[in-house]
Protein backbone atom coordinates (compact mmCIF):
# COMPACT_ATOMS: atom_id res chain seq x y z
CA UNK A 1 0.00 0.00 0.00
CA UNK A 2 0.85 3.55 -0.45
CA UNK A 3 -0.45 6.81 0.85
CA UNK A 4 -2.18 9.37 -1.04
CA UNK A 5 0.06 12.15 -0.27
CA UNK A 6 3.49 10.55 -1.25
CA UNK A 7 1.56 9.81 -4.53
CA UNK A 8 0.28 13.13 -5.20
CA UNK A 9 3.40 15.13 -4.28
CA UNK A 10 5.41 13.28 -6.88
CA UNK A 11 2.49 14.49 -9.66
CA UNK A 12 1.73 11.37 -11.33
CA UNK A 13 -0.81 11.99 -13.48
CA UNK A 14 -3.28 10.21 -12.26
CA UNK A 15 -3.81 7.62 -8.58
CA UNK A 16 -2.07 4.35 -10.13
CA UNK A 17 1.01 3.65 -11.68
CA UNK A 18 2.23 0.19 -12.88
CA UNK A 19 3.50 -0.79 -9.24
CA UNK A 20 0.29 0.60 -7.34
CA UNK A 21 -2.91 -2.19 -6.63
CA UNK A 22 -4.80 0.58 -4.78
CA UNK A 23 -4.15 3.65 -2.40
CA UNK A 24 -5.18 4.21 0.83
CA UNK A 25 -6.21 7.71 1.99
CA UNK A 26 -5.04 10.15 5.31
CA UNK A 27 -7.71 11.75 6.90
CA UNK A 28 -7.33 15.37 6.82
CA UNK A 29 -4.68 15.45 4.34
CA UNK A 30 -5.16 18.80 2.54
CA UNK A 31 -3.21 17.60 -0.33
CA UNK A 32 -5.77 14.79 -1.03
CA UNK A 33 -8.63 17.09 -2.80
CA UNK A 34 -12.28 16.12 -3.48
CA UNK A 35 -14.97 17.22 -5.80
CA UNK A 36 -18.26 15.64 -5.81
CA UNK A 37 -20.09 16.57 -9.26
CA UNK A 38 -23.62 17.27 -8.70
CA UNK A 39 -24.86 16.56 -12.42
CA UNK A 40 -26.95 12.88 -12.28
CA UNK A 41 -26.71 12.69 -8.62
CA UNK A 42 -30.50 13.56 -6.66
CA UNK A 43 -30.35 15.69 -3.80
CA UNK A 44 -30.77 12.71 -1.38
CA UNK A 45 -27.54 11.10 -2.27
CA UNK A 46 -25.60 14.33 -2.98
CA UNK A 47 -26.48 14.79 0.66
CA UNK A 48 -25.14 11.41 1.75
CA UNK A 49 -21.73 11.52 -0.38
CA UNK A 50 -21.25 14.59 0.93
CA UNK A 51 -21.50 14.06 4.68
CA UNK A 52 -19.23 10.56 3.95
CA UNK A 53 -16.87 12.78 2.79
CA UNK A 54 -16.87 14.72 5.88
CA UNK A 55 -17.41 11.57 8.32
CA UNK A 56 -14.39 9.94 6.41
CA UNK A 57 -12.44 13.77 6.96
CA UNK A 58 -11.77 13.76 3.29
CA UNK A 59 -11.38 17.53 1.89
CA UNK A 60 -13.96 18.40 0.09
CA UNK A 61 -13.95 21.29 -2.22
CA UNK A 62 -16.88 23.51 -3.70
CA UNK A 63 -15.36 23.70 -6.59
CA UNK A 64 -13.39 21.32 -8.86
CA UNK A 65 -10.65 24.23 -9.76
CA UNK A 66 -7.68 22.45 -7.20
CA UNK A 67 -9.72 19.06 -6.79
CA UNK A 68 -7.18 16.44 -7.01
CA UNK A 69 -10.09 13.63 -7.28
CA UNK A 70 -13.78 14.17 -8.77
CA UNK A 71 -16.17 11.66 -7.49
CA UNK A 72 -18.99 11.19 -10.56
CA UNK A 73 -21.97 8.99 -11.31
CA UNK A 74 -21.60 6.35 -13.61
CA UNK A 75 -23.69 7.42 -16.20
CA UNK A 76 -20.99 9.97 -17.64
CA UNK A 77 -17.57 9.06 -19.23
CA UNK A 78 -14.20 10.95 -18.18
CA UNK A 79 -14.34 13.38 -21.57
CA UNK A 80 -18.28 14.23 -20.85
CA UNK A 81 -17.13 15.34 -17.31
CA UNK A 82 -14.14 17.19 -18.34
CA UNK A 83 -16.44 19.27 -20.86
CA UNK A 84 -19.07 19.59 -17.94
CA UNK A 85 -16.04 21.44 -15.29
CA UNK A 86 -13.99 22.86 -17.94
CA UNK A 87 -11.26 20.74 -17.52
CA UNK A 88 -8.66 20.66 -20.60
CA UNK A 89 -7.49 17.11 -21.30
CA UNK A 90 -4.02 17.87 -21.99
CA UNK A 91 -3.39 19.76 -18.62
CA UNK A 92 -0.21 18.13 -16.92
CA UNK A 93 -2.06 16.92 -14.14
CA UNK A 94 -5.45 16.38 -14.47
CA UNK A 95 -7.97 14.85 -12.04
CA UNK A 96 -8.61 11.46 -11.19
CA UNK A 97 -11.96 10.57 -12.05
CA UNK A 98 -13.74 8.01 -9.19
CA UNK A 99 -16.99 6.24 -9.30
CA UNK A 100 -19.64 6.78 -6.46
CA UNK A 101 -19.52 3.11 -5.97
CA UNK A 102 -16.49 3.55 -3.68
CA UNK A 103 -17.95 6.01 -0.94
CA UNK A 104 -21.25 4.06 -1.45
CA UNK A 105 -19.12 0.62 -0.57
CA UNK A 106 -17.39 2.93 1.84
CA UNK A 107 -20.32 3.80 3.98
CA UNK A 108 -21.55 -0.61 3.56
CA UNK A 109 -18.39 -1.22 5.13
CA UNK A 110 -18.56 1.84 7.86
CA UNK A 111 -15.11 2.40 7.03
CA UNK A 112 -13.05 4.59 4.17
CA UNK A 113 -12.05 1.50 1.96
CA UNK A 114 -8.64 1.80 -0.24
CA UNK A 115 -8.95 3.11 -3.76
CA UNK A 116 -8.46 0.61 -6.63
CA UNK A 117 -9.02 0.43 -10.37
CA UNK A 118 -12.00 -0.84 -10.16
CA UNK A 119 -13.30 2.15 -8.81
CA UNK A 120 -11.67 4.49 -11.29
CA UNK A 121 -14.08 5.87 -14.12
CA UNK A 122 -11.32 5.15 -17.58
CA UNK A 123 -10.67 7.11 -20.47
CA UNK A 124 -13.04 6.69 -23.56
CA UNK A 125 -12.84 3.74 -26.09
CA UNK A 126 -11.20 4.20 -29.28
CA UNK A 127 -14.13 3.87 -31.68
CA UNK A 128 -14.28 3.18 -35.21
CA UNK A 129 -16.93 5.42 -37.26
CA UNK A 130 -18.68 2.46 -38.99
CA UNK A 131 -21.48 -0.04 -38.41
CA UNK A 132 -19.48 -2.60 -35.86
CA UNK A 133 -18.60 -5.59 -38.22
CA UNK A 134 -17.55 -8.30 -35.68
CA UNK A 135 -14.96 -10.39 -38.20
CA UNK A 136 -13.47 -7.15 -39.27
CA UNK A 137 -9.01 -7.18 -39.11
CA UNK A 138 -8.03 -4.08 -37.21
CA UNK A 139 -6.62 -1.63 -39.41
CA UNK A 140 -2.77 -0.73 -39.73
CA UNK A 141 -3.04 2.38 -37.63
CA UNK A 142 -5.46 0.61 -34.63
CA UNK A 143 -2.45 -2.57 -34.61
CA UNK A 144 -0.07 0.66 -33.89
CA UNK A 145 -1.70 0.31 -30.36
CA UNK A 146 -0.97 -3.66 -29.54
CA UNK A 147 2.29 -4.03 -28.36
CA UNK A 148 3.75 -7.47 -28.63
CA UNK A 149 -0.12 -8.58 -27.95
CA UNK A 150 -0.41 -12.54 -29.01
CA UNK A 151 -3.18 -12.76 -31.74
CA UNK A 152 -5.95 -15.20 -30.38
CA UNK A 153 -8.47 -17.02 -32.75
CA UNK A 154 -12.06 -17.67 -31.70
CA UNK A 155 -12.65 -21.07 -30.54
CA UNK A 156 -15.60 -22.68 -32.48
CA UNK A 157 -17.84 -22.12 -29.35
CA UNK A 158 -17.31 -18.61 -29.28
CA UNK A 159 -19.66 -16.46 -31.37
CA UNK A 160 -18.37 -15.04 -34.73
CA UNK A 161 -20.77 -11.86 -34.74
CA UNK A 162 -23.59 -10.96 -33.17
CA UNK A 163 -22.55 -9.77 -29.81
CA UNK A 164 -18.66 -10.82 -30.56
CA UNK A 165 -17.07 -7.34 -31.01
CA UNK A 166 -13.68 -6.04 -29.81
CA UNK A 167 -13.33 -3.29 -27.18
CA UNK A 168 -10.44 -1.17 -28.52
CA UNK A 169 -9.32 1.52 -25.48
CA UNK A 170 -6.95 3.77 -26.15
CA UNK A 171 -5.31 6.15 -23.36
CA UNK A 172 -7.16 9.88 -22.50
CA UNK A 173 -4.20 11.30 -23.03
CA UNK A 174 -0.73 10.88 -24.14
CA UNK A 175 0.78 10.95 -20.05
CA UNK A 176 -2.77 9.19 -18.86
CA UNK A 177 -1.25 5.60 -16.95
CA UNK A 178 -4.12 4.89 -15.23
CA UNK A 179 -4.12 1.79 -16.76
CA UNK A 180 -2.27 -0.26 -19.55
CA UNK A 181 -3.92 -0.15 -22.78
CA UNK A 182 -3.13 -3.69 -23.45
CA UNK A 183 -5.14 -4.76 -20.64
CA UNK A 184 -8.27 -4.09 -22.69
CA UNK A 185 -7.45 -3.57 -26.18
CA UNK A 186 -8.57 -7.29 -26.87
CA UNK A 187 -11.43 -8.07 -24.57
CA UNK A 188 -14.14 -9.91 -26.14
CA UNK A 189 -17.49 -8.77 -25.99
CA UNK A 190 -18.90 -12.51 -25.38
CA UNK A 191 -22.34 -14.83 -24.86
CA UNK A 192 -23.25 -18.05 -25.52
CA UNK A 193 -24.94 -17.70 -28.71
CA UNK A 194 -23.50 -18.00 -32.01
CA UNK A 195 -24.25 -15.10 -34.60
CA UNK A 196 -28.31 -15.02 -35.63
CA UNK A 197 -28.96 -17.01 -32.88
CA UNK A 198 -31.49 -15.83 -29.41
CA UNK A 199 -31.82 -17.48 -25.92
CA UNK A 200 -34.91 -19.21 -25.47
CA UNK A 201 -37.60 -16.89 -25.53
CA UNK A 202 -40.49 -15.65 -27.45
CA UNK A 203 -38.87 -12.34 -28.01
CA UNK A 204 -41.24 -10.03 -29.71
CA UNK A 205 -38.04 -7.69 -31.17
CA UNK A 206 -37.31 -10.33 -33.60
CA UNK A 207 -40.65 -10.33 -35.21
CA UNK A 208 -41.92 -7.82 -37.44
CA UNK A 209 -45.24 -6.32 -35.92
CA UNK A 210 -46.89 -5.91 -39.64
CA UNK A 211 -47.29 -9.70 -39.76
CA UNK A 212 -49.15 -9.38 -36.30
CA UNK A 213 -51.58 -7.19 -37.46
CA UNK A 214 -52.54 -9.16 -40.40
CA UNK A 215 -53.67 -11.55 -38.37
CA UNK A 216 -55.70 -9.24 -36.21
CA UNK A 217 -58.83 -9.56 -37.78
CA UNK A 218 -59.50 -13.44 -36.97
CA UNK A 219 -59.55 -12.44 -33.36
CA UNK A 220 -60.27 -9.00 -32.94
CA UNK A 221 -63.37 -9.32 -30.29
CA UNK A 222 -61.11 -10.96 -27.98
CA UNK A 223 -58.54 -8.44 -28.70
CA UNK A 224 -60.74 -5.32 -28.28
CA UNK A 225 -61.52 -7.06 -24.79
CA UNK A 226 -58.53 -7.67 -23.76
CA UNK A 227 -57.36 -4.62 -24.63
CA UNK A 228 -59.79 -2.69 -22.79
CA UNK A 229 -59.44 -4.46 -19.82
CA UNK A 230 -55.52 -4.09 -20.08
CA UNK A 231 -55.99 0.06 -20.20
CA UNK A 232 -58.25 -0.42 -16.93
CA UNK A 233 -55.59 -2.30 -15.29
CA UNK A 234 -52.88 0.23 -16.33
CA UNK A 235 -55.48 3.16 -14.86
CA UNK A 236 -55.49 1.15 -11.35
CA UNK A 237 -51.69 1.44 -11.56
CA UNK A 238 -51.51 -2.06 -11.77
CA UNK A 239 -49.15 -2.61 -14.20
CA UNK A 240 -48.50 -5.93 -13.66
CA UNK A 241 -51.53 -7.24 -14.93
CA UNK A 242 -51.54 -4.76 -17.77
CA UNK A 243 -48.69 -5.56 -19.10
CA UNK A 244 -49.46 -9.74 -18.63
CA UNK A 245 -52.64 -8.30 -20.97
CA UNK A 246 -50.64 -6.57 -23.28
CA UNK A 247 -48.62 -9.36 -23.79
CA UNK A 248 -51.39 -11.95 -24.61
CA UNK A 249 -52.59 -9.71 -27.17
CA UNK A 250 -49.48 -9.57 -28.92
CA UNK A 251 -49.49 -13.56 -28.87
CA UNK A 252 -53.02 -13.61 -30.17
CA UNK A 253 -52.51 -11.54 -32.98
CA UNK A 254 -49.47 -13.81 -34.35
CA UNK A 255 -52.29 -16.20 -34.87
CA UNK A 256 -53.19 -16.15 -38.11
CA UNK A 257 -56.53 -18.40 -37.86
CA UNK A 258 -59.21 -17.81 -35.24
CA UNK A 259 -59.01 -19.37 -31.86
CA UNK A 260 -61.91 -21.72 -31.04
CA UNK A 261 -60.63 -24.03 -27.51
CA UNK A 262 -59.06 -23.63 -24.15
CA UNK A 263 -56.78 -26.38 -25.13
CA UNK A 264 -55.35 -23.73 -27.82
CA UNK A 265 -55.40 -20.96 -25.65
CA UNK A 266 -53.46 -22.71 -22.55
CA UNK A 267 -50.26 -23.61 -25.05
CA UNK A 268 -50.18 -20.20 -26.31
CA UNK A 269 -46.86 -18.73 -25.30
CA UNK A 270 -46.63 -16.31 -22.00
CA UNK A 271 -50.76 -17.07 -21.18
CA UNK A 272 -51.31 -18.69 -17.98
CA UNK A 273 -54.34 -20.37 -16.81
CA UNK A 274 -56.27 -17.53 -14.81
CA UNK A 275 -56.00 -15.34 -18.25
CA UNK A 276 -56.49 -18.59 -20.52
CA UNK A 277 -59.94 -18.79 -18.62
CA UNK A 278 -60.86 -15.44 -19.35
CA UNK A 279 -60.10 -15.66 -23.03
CA UNK A 280 -62.40 -18.53 -22.98
CA UNK A 281 -65.34 -16.77 -21.63
CA UNK A 282 -64.39 -14.11 -24.52
CA UNK A 283 -64.82 -16.81 -27.18
CA UNK A 284 -67.44 -19.16 -25.64
CA UNK A 285 -69.96 -16.31 -24.64
CA UNK A 286 -68.81 -13.46 -25.90
CA UNK A 287 -69.02 -11.12 -22.86
CA UNK A 288 -65.90 -10.46 -20.66
CA UNK A 289 -68.04 -10.36 -17.00
CA UNK A 290 -64.86 -9.02 -14.82
CA UNK A 291 -64.58 -6.32 -17.85
CA UNK A 292 -68.05 -5.24 -17.68
CA UNK A 293 -68.18 -5.21 -13.65
CA UNK A 294 -65.08 -2.74 -14.45
CA UNK A 295 -66.91 -0.47 -16.75
CA UNK A 296 -69.69 -0.61 -14.63
CA UNK A 297 -68.39 0.77 -11.35
CA UNK A 298 -68.39 4.52 -10.72
CA UNK A 299 -65.33 3.89 -9.25
CA UNK A 300 -63.73 2.90 -12.52
CA UNK A 301 -65.58 5.45 -14.42
CA UNK A 302 -64.07 8.43 -12.43
CA UNK A 303 -60.41 7.02 -12.36
CA UNK A 304 -60.48 6.46 -15.94
CA UNK A 305 -62.00 10.35 -16.00
CA UNK A 306 -59.50 11.73 -13.57
CA UNK A 307 -56.76 9.76 -15.28
CA UNK A 308 -56.79 11.71 -18.91
CA UNK A 309 -55.80 14.79 -16.99
CA UNK A 310 -52.39 15.69 -17.78
CA UNK A 311 -50.08 15.61 -14.77
CA UNK A 312 -52.39 13.22 -13.27
CA UNK A 313 -51.38 9.46 -12.04
CA UNK A 314 -53.53 6.47 -10.65
CA UNK A 315 -52.40 7.21 -7.19
CA UNK A 316 -53.59 11.01 -7.60
CA UNK A 317 -56.53 9.67 -9.29
CA UNK A 318 -57.43 8.01 -6.46
CA UNK A 319 -57.02 10.15 -3.69
CA UNK A 320 -58.93 12.52 -5.54
CA UNK A 321 -61.87 9.90 -5.50
CA UNK A 322 -61.02 9.48 -1.74
CA UNK A 323 -62.05 12.94 -1.24
CA UNK A 324 -65.17 13.11 -3.07
CA UNK A 325 -64.61 14.32 -6.35
CA UNK A 326 -66.41 13.14 -9.15
CA UNK A 327 -66.20 15.14 -12.02
CA UNK A 328 -63.94 17.56 -13.55
CA UNK A 329 -65.90 20.50 -12.43
CA UNK A 330 -65.40 19.39 -8.63
CA UNK A 331 -61.25 19.59 -9.90
CA UNK A 332 -61.62 22.96 -10.93
CA UNK A 333 -63.30 24.18 -8.12
CA UNK A 334 -62.37 22.09 -5.16
CA UNK A 335 -59.14 20.19 -5.70
CA UNK A 336 -55.54 21.50 -5.24
CA UNK A 337 -54.15 21.08 -8.80
CA UNK A 338 -50.48 21.72 -9.68
CA UNK A 339 -49.15 23.86 -12.53
CA UNK A 340 -49.11 21.06 -14.64
CA UNK A 341 -52.67 19.84 -13.73
CA UNK A 342 -53.87 23.15 -14.07
CA UNK A 343 -52.83 22.95 -18.09
CA UNK A 344 -54.45 19.13 -18.17
CA UNK A 345 -57.69 20.12 -17.49
CA UNK A 346 -57.49 23.61 -19.29
CA UNK A 347 -56.75 21.89 -22.74
CA UNK A 348 -58.56 18.30 -21.50
CA UNK A 349 -60.51 17.62 -24.40
CA UNK A 350 -57.63 18.60 -26.85
CA UNK A 351 -55.69 16.46 -25.56
CA UNK A 352 -57.55 13.50 -26.02
CA UNK A 353 -58.10 13.96 -29.41
CA UNK A 354 -55.81 12.13 -31.93
CA UNK A 355 -53.41 14.28 -33.79
CA UNK A 356 -53.33 13.86 -37.82
CA UNK A 357 -50.15 12.59 -38.62
CA UNK A 358 -50.43 15.54 -41.57
CA UNK A 359 -50.42 18.00 -38.82
CA UNK A 360 -47.72 16.19 -36.84
CA UNK A 361 -45.56 17.11 -39.96
CA UNK A 362 -46.62 20.80 -39.43
CA UNK A 363 -45.43 21.13 -36.20
CA UNK A 364 -42.10 19.06 -36.92
CA UNK A 365 -41.09 21.57 -39.72
CA UNK A 366 -42.17 24.74 -37.14
CA UNK A 367 -39.60 23.42 -35.04
CA UNK A 368 -37.20 22.73 -37.39
CA UNK A 369 -37.54 26.46 -39.08
CA UNK A 370 -36.44 27.53 -35.44
CA UNK A 371 -33.64 25.14 -34.28
CA UNK A 372 -31.97 25.08 -37.81
CA UNK A 373 -32.11 29.05 -37.54
CA UNK A 374 -30.58 28.96 -34.32
CA UNK A 375 -27.84 26.25 -35.02
CA UNK A 376 -27.47 24.76 -38.46
CA UNK A 377 -26.73 21.15 -39.39
CA UNK A 378 -28.45 19.84 -36.19
CA UNK A 379 -30.52 16.57 -36.69
CA UNK A 380 -33.93 16.59 -35.86
CA UNK A 381 -36.18 13.87 -36.20
CA UNK A 382 -40.38 13.49 -34.55
CA UNK A 383 -40.43 9.58 -32.77
CA UNK A 384 -43.07 7.80 -31.27
CA UNK A 385 -45.96 6.70 -33.36
CA UNK A 386 -45.45 9.39 -35.94
CA UNK A 387 -41.96 7.12 -36.50
CA UNK A 388 -43.42 4.23 -36.11
CA UNK A 389 -46.06 5.24 -39.51
CA UNK A 390 -49.04 5.66 -37.33
CA UNK A 391 -52.04 7.64 -39.21
CA UNK A 392 -52.57 9.61 -35.70
CA UNK A 393 -50.74 10.28 -32.38
CA UNK A 394 -51.13 11.15 -28.94
CA UNK A 395 -48.68 13.57 -28.77
CA UNK A 396 -45.32 15.17 -30.48
CA UNK A 397 -41.76 13.67 -29.58
CA UNK A 398 -38.90 15.24 -31.10
CA UNK A 399 -35.52 14.67 -30.85
CA UNK A 400 -32.39 17.18 -31.36
CA UNK A 401 -28.98 16.39 -31.60
CA UNK A 402 -25.70 17.41 -33.72
CA UNK A 403 -23.48 15.19 -35.65
CA UNK A 404 -20.22 17.53 -34.32
CA UNK A 405 -21.46 16.29 -30.38
CA UNK A 406 -20.95 20.47 -28.92
CA UNK A 407 -23.67 22.48 -31.14
CA UNK A 408 -26.26 20.96 -29.57
CA UNK A 409 -25.04 22.34 -25.85
CA UNK A 410 -26.69 25.51 -24.79
CA UNK A 411 -29.69 25.31 -27.21
CA UNK A 412 -33.21 24.12 -25.68
CA UNK A 413 -33.74 27.63 -23.58
CA UNK A 414 -33.06 29.75 -27.06
CA UNK A 415 -35.07 27.32 -29.03
CA UNK A 416 -38.29 27.39 -26.71
CA UNK A 417 -37.89 31.27 -26.15
CA UNK A 418 -37.76 31.43 -30.16
CA UNK A 419 -40.96 28.95 -30.06
CA UNK A 420 -42.64 31.15 -27.62
CA UNK A 421 -42.27 34.55 -29.46
CA UNK A 422 -44.00 33.32 -32.72
CA UNK A 423 -46.84 32.19 -30.33
CA UNK A 424 -46.48 28.36 -31.07
CA UNK A 425 -45.29 27.33 -27.41
CA UNK A 426 -48.19 28.52 -25.48
CA UNK A 427 -48.10 26.55 -21.73
CA UNK A 428 -44.84 25.09 -20.46
CA UNK A 429 -45.36 21.94 -18.39
CA UNK A 430 -41.46 20.76 -17.92
CA UNK A 431 -38.74 22.03 -18.24
CA UNK A 432 -35.14 20.73 -17.39
CA UNK A 433 -32.18 22.45 -19.03
CA UNK A 434 -29.64 20.67 -16.65
CA UNK A 435 -28.62 16.91 -15.90
CA UNK A 436 -30.45 14.91 -13.34
CA UNK A 437 -30.83 11.65 -12.16
CA UNK A 438 -33.76 10.66 -14.64
CA UNK A 439 -32.75 12.22 -17.99
CA UNK A 440 -29.31 12.25 -17.38
CA UNK A 441 -26.81 14.20 -20.12
CA UNK A 442 -30.43 14.54 -21.99
CA UNK A 443 -32.60 18.04 -21.50
CA UNK A 444 -35.88 17.85 -22.50
CA UNK A 445 -39.33 19.95 -22.65
CA UNK A 446 -42.58 19.43 -21.93
CA UNK A 447 -45.13 21.89 -23.20
CA UNK A 448 -47.92 22.72 -25.42
CA UNK A 449 -47.83 24.03 -28.54
CA UNK A 450 -50.27 25.77 -31.35
CA UNK A 451 -50.15 25.75 -34.23
CA UNK A 452 -51.06 29.35 -36.92
CA UNK A 453 -54.39 29.52 -38.17
CA UNK A 454 -58.05 28.99 -37.46
CA UNK A 455 -59.81 26.28 -35.65
CA UNK A 456 -56.40 24.62 -34.47
CA UNK A 457 -55.84 22.37 -31.53
CA UNK A 458 -53.44 22.83 -28.87
CA UNK A 459 -51.27 20.26 -29.15
CA UNK A 460 -48.60 18.02 -26.56
CA UNK A 461 -44.93 18.58 -27.64
CA UNK A 462 -41.81 17.03 -26.17
CA UNK A 463 -38.58 18.34 -27.50
CA UNK A 464 -35.43 16.52 -26.05
CA UNK A 465 -31.77 17.24 -26.76
CA UNK A 466 -29.39 15.08 -26.68
CA UNK A 467 -25.34 14.76 -27.00
CA UNK A 468 -24.55 12.64 -30.81
CA UNK A 469 -22.99 9.91 -28.89
CA UNK A 470 -26.27 8.60 -27.58
CA UNK A 471 -28.65 9.44 -30.45
CA UNK A 472 -29.26 5.97 -31.49
CA UNK A 473 -30.13 4.48 -28.19
CA UNK A 474 -32.29 7.60 -27.88
CA UNK A 475 -33.74 7.25 -30.76
CA UNK A 476 -34.59 3.32 -30.53
CA UNK A 477 -36.16 4.70 -26.87
CA UNK A 478 -38.17 7.17 -28.03
CA UNK A 479 -39.36 5.10 -31.32
CA UNK A 480 -41.30 2.47 -29.20
CA UNK A 481 -43.56 0.82 -28.85
CA UNK A 482 -42.99 0.32 -25.29
CA UNK A 483 -43.57 -3.36 -25.79
CA UNK A 484 -40.84 -3.70 -28.31
CA UNK A 485 -38.54 -1.35 -25.84
CA UNK A 486 -39.21 -3.73 -23.01
CA UNK A 487 -37.92 -6.85 -24.90
CA UNK A 488 -35.02 -5.46 -26.66
CA UNK A 489 -33.84 -4.38 -22.84
CA UNK A 490 -34.96 -8.24 -21.57
CA UNK A 491 -32.64 -9.64 -24.67
CA UNK A 492 -29.88 -7.32 -23.87
CA UNK A 493 -30.57 -8.21 -19.95
CA UNK A 494 -29.55 -12.12 -21.28
CA UNK A 495 -26.63 -11.44 -23.00
CA UNK A 496 -25.34 -9.55 -19.70
CA UNK A 497 -25.88 -6.12 -21.38
CA UNK A 498 -27.59 -3.14 -19.95
CA UNK A 499 -30.17 -0.87 -23.11
CA UNK A 500 -30.85 2.56 -22.04
CA UNK A 501 -31.90 5.50 -23.58
CA UNK A 502 -28.52 6.36 -22.80
CA UNK A 503 -26.50 3.91 -23.59
CA UNK A 504 -25.62 -0.14 -24.51
CA UNK A 505 -23.26 -1.63 -21.80
CA UNK A 506 -21.61 -4.39 -22.43
CA UNK A 507 -20.27 -6.99 -19.59
CA UNK A 508 -22.64 -6.03 -17.18
CA UNK A 509 -22.58 -8.19 -13.71
CA UNK A 510 -25.85 -8.53 -12.03
CA UNK A 511 -26.65 -9.42 -8.67
CA UNK A 512 -30.47 -10.27 -7.37
CA UNK A 513 -31.45 -8.59 -10.13
CA UNK A 514 -29.31 -5.38 -9.50
CA UNK A 515 -26.41 -4.00 -11.64
CA UNK A 516 -23.11 -4.24 -9.44
CA UNK A 517 -20.75 -3.23 -11.95
CA UNK A 518 -22.28 -1.27 -14.93
CA UNK A 519 -19.65 -2.56 -17.17
CA UNK A 520 -18.51 -1.23 -20.95
CA UNK A 521 -20.18 1.16 -23.06
CA UNK A 522 -20.39 -0.14 -26.55
CA UNK A 523 -20.01 2.02 -29.77
CA UNK A 524 -23.69 2.65 -31.68
CA UNK A 525 -23.29 4.55 -34.01
CA UNK A 526 -26.65 3.78 -35.80
CA UNK A 527 -29.90 2.12 -34.39
CA UNK A 528 -28.92 -0.58 -36.92
CA UNK A 529 -25.63 -1.14 -34.86
CA UNK A 530 -27.68 -1.99 -31.53
CA UNK A 531 -29.67 -4.70 -33.52
CA UNK A 532 -26.87 -6.16 -34.88
CA UNK A 533 -25.01 -6.82 -31.15
CA UNK A 534 -28.73 -7.91 -29.80
CA UNK A 535 -28.82 -10.84 -32.79
CA UNK A 536 -31.67 -9.24 -33.99
CA UNK A 537 -32.21 -8.66 -37.87
CA UNK A 538 -32.98 -4.73 -38.00
CA UNK A 539 -36.83 -3.68 -37.66
CA UNK A 540 -37.64 -0.61 -39.44
CA UNK A 541 -39.67 1.97 -37.03
CA UNK A 542 -42.91 0.11 -38.90
CA UNK A 543 -42.33 -3.13 -37.80
CA UNK A 544 -42.19 -2.14 -34.38
CA UNK A 545 -45.38 -1.30 -33.30
CA UNK A 546 -46.64 -3.94 -31.00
Amino acid sequence: MSSATSNLESRTENAFDENLSSIEFIPSDPQTTFYLLPNGIGKDRRTIFTNALQRFQLQSLATSENARFIIADDQFDVPKIFQMLKIESHEEAPPTVIRTKWLSDSLKEKRLIPLTKDYIIRPPLIRKHTVPSFTQESTTEEKKFVRDKPKRKLSEDEPQGGCATQIKQRRFSSDDDDYDVNDDYNDTVKNPYKNGELPKGNWMCSMSSQTAKKNTEVNRDIIEKLQAMGELYAKTNDKWRAYSYQKAITTIRRCTHRIDSYEEIIKLPGIGESLAKKIWEIIDTGSFEKLEDFQSSEYMKVLDLFGNVWGCGPNIAKQWYDQGFRTLDDLRTKAKLSQNQQVGLKYYDEFLERIPREEVTEIEAMVKQHALALVPGLTIQTCGSYRRGKATCGDVDILITHVDGISHDGLLIPLTDSLKKCGFLTDDLILSDKYDDDSGSHVKYFGVCLLPGENRKHRRLDIIVIPHDEYACALLYFTGSALFNRSMRSLAHKYNMYLSQHRLNTGVIRKNNSKINMGTPLYTPTEESIFKYLNLPYRPPEERDH
